[in-house]
């Protein structure tokens, strides 16, 4: 019954399994954003305003590597697998590879630049932790997430996107329920504990729909590094410049800060997830639609815009909603993330939009623009919070933000707009 009334959605288009694989992947997107709420919840009340400073800064930082983490795998993947179904084995083989290599080596520069460049930070063996977790274990994650969407197994795509979550909030609860004392340090373990069970999971969960990866058949790390290096370093200039702004608040104003501030932005950030699983599930499809030309490309592309821009709505909504029961929620050491999280109403919209067009932009073979694009983005990103921060504190982030989202949102529109005309 279900799967019949989902092929019938209609909006100049027959969804068929794509339609059914929208709203699996909504659905475990927003399944992953209640477990992320959770975890936030508990983390942040766990260990106050200043330790989750510290704790949630030093994430932002390892943060602005992982879009490197997997090289591009996320997008290879479906593109590989749109072309020749039979090779899916031997791309989930690369992308593993690729992401232990690229992880590793990540790890090693994070920590030797939190050394040499940074006045406050958390311990190396901490940092090694929180490194190996976001810079190994959940791009390997994603890559398994990406595979099991390229497949249109929408099922295991959901479940998959929530085994990392689960993992982590688990292992803090654990820790809290084990009486562990409420450190940075203490948390980064329950992170790095959490990720390696959901990465565990993820991998039985592929082999269980495709088989175990084809190390023989695999791409060798010169193919793969080239054709993966135009999407790791779109995926780090795109990513990086919502976390970017963490890392220079540590250093500006202080770990209080950054802690109200980041609660703010991940409460934010779990009402966009359902967006990412919106444009996920239809990344395959615009692809083989660009790849055949056969003329319903746009139309695709249309009705995955018109199905963001009302979702954003929605999610600004729940933000303004949201915001006075902060600190109820958190506690009420973060009284000013009410404050906080209102600012942030806008940017659900400005992230579908630019997702949006980025996504046409990968799927119609334009990676170069895209790349371009988003680096552009980070560098506005990085110096409007160096000029502003110092002057106007936190919301300064939020302002460096949504001014860079809106100019990134019109290169692109430009970049396709050209793309059109040619």
């Amino acid at each position: 019954m279900f799967k019949s009334c989902c092929a019938k959605i209609n909006f100049g288009y027959k969804f068929g399994k794509l339609g059914i694989n929208v709203i699996l992947g909504t659905v475990g997107l927003g399944t992953r954003a209640i477990i992320q709420a959770v975890y936030l919840f508990i983390t942040s009340r766990w260990l106050g305003d200043e330790n989750y400073g510290w704790f949630a800064g030093s994430v932002a930082m390892v943060i602005l590597a992982a879009p490197l983490a997997n090289w591009g795998s996320a997008y290879l993947i479906p593109r590989y697998i749109a072309r020749k179904r039979d090779f899916s084995r031997a791309i989930w083989a690369t992308a593993l590879t690729q992401t232990v290599l690229v992880g590793s080596l990540l790890t090693i520069g994070v920590i030797l630049f939190s050394e040499i460049f940074l006045k406050h930070s958390l311990s190396i063996v901490s940092l090694l932790l929180l490194a190996a977790s976001e810079l190994i274990f959940l791009p390997a994650t994603h890559a398994a997430t990406s595979q099991c969407f390229a497949l249109e197994y929408g099922r295991e795509s959901a479940l998959s996107m929530c085994l990392v979550p689960i993992g982590r909030m688990l292992a803090m609860i654990f820790a809290i329920a084990a009486g562990v004392s409420a450190t940075p340090g203490h948390a980064a373990l329950a992170h790095f504990l959490g990720s390696i069970f959901g990465l565990a999971v993820a991998i039985i969960l592929v082999a269980r729909i495709d088989g175990w990866p084809d190390w023989r058949s695999r791409l060798s790390i010169r193919d793969a590094t080239r054709q993966g290096a135009n999407y790791a370093f779109s995926n780090v200039a795109g990513i990086s410049y919502q976390e970017v702004d963490k890392m220079l608040m540590l250093q500006i104003l202080g770990a209080s800060a950054v802690g109200q501030y980041t609660v703010a932005f991940r409460m934010a950030s779990v009402f966009v997830l359902p967006i990412s699983a919106l444009i996920g599930a239809f990344l395959t499809r615009l692809m083989k639609r660009y790849e055949n030309q056969d003329g319903s490309f746009n139309r695709l592309y249309r009705i995955m815009l018109t199905a963001a821009i009302l979702y954003s709505i929605l999610a600004s909504l729940c933000c303004v909603l949201i915001a006075p029961f902060m600190p109820k929620l958190f506690g009420s050491s973060y009284s000013q993330s009410v404050d906080y999280v209102l600012f942030l109403a806008p940017w659900p919209l400005l992230f579908a939009l630019r997702q949006c067009l980025a996504t046409k932009m990968t799927a119609s073979n334009q990676q170069n623009i895209r790349s371009a694009t988003d680096l552009a983005g980070f560098i506005f990103v990085v110096a409007f919070n160096i000029a502003l921060l110092p002057i106007k504190g936190v919301h300064a982030a939020i302002i460096s933000l949504l001014l860079a989202e809106a100019i990134v949102i019109l290169f692109l529109f430009f970049g396709n707009k050209l793309k059109s005309s040619t």
